[in-house]
């Protein structure tokens, strides 16, 4: 038995948050802005395993799949400013005009679909994806 896209999508995007904080913090990558990374100290070199920056980048790749669709553009804002962006909910909700109860079927949504994309990509379970080779 599989596991569910929700469980895969909440574990993928715990992994997305640490690697955005060990980017961002630790190695002054922002996730974001790619150009701000400092120059050829961070060019791509051919590697076994995927990075952490490449797993940050595939979680958006897949969202930006699940979501792309032109009746799915609302929930696509919303991934990239909660998810993506990490804006808390506090913040997030009253900027896109969501009720409570549809940020919660919103988000529910986002998960099982985005969920989906990265069973379907290989990003779950996290340990199988780094230790492949790319």
């Amino acid at each position: 038995m599989g596991a569910k896209p929700e469980l895969a999508f909440d574990v993928c995007w715990e992994v997305y948050r640490g690697a955005r904080d060990v980017l961002e913090t630790r190695r002054g990558i922002s996730a974001l802005d790619w150009s701000a990374g400092g120059g050829a100290k961070f060019l791509w070199k051919p590697d076994i395993k995927p990075r952490l920056n490449e797993y940050v980048a595939d979680f958006a790749l897949a969202g930006q799949a699940a979501l792309g669709e032109p009746g799915w553009a609302s929930r696509l804002v919303l991934f990239r400013t909660h998810y993506l962006g990490l804006v808390p909910y506090e913040r997030a909700r009253p900027f896109l005009g969501l009720s409570p109860m549809g940020w919660v079927n919103w988000t529910e949504e986002i998960r099982r679909r985005c969920g989906q994309e990265m069973l379907r990509r290989g990003m779950f379970p996290p340990k199988r994806y780094f230790l492949e080779a790319s």
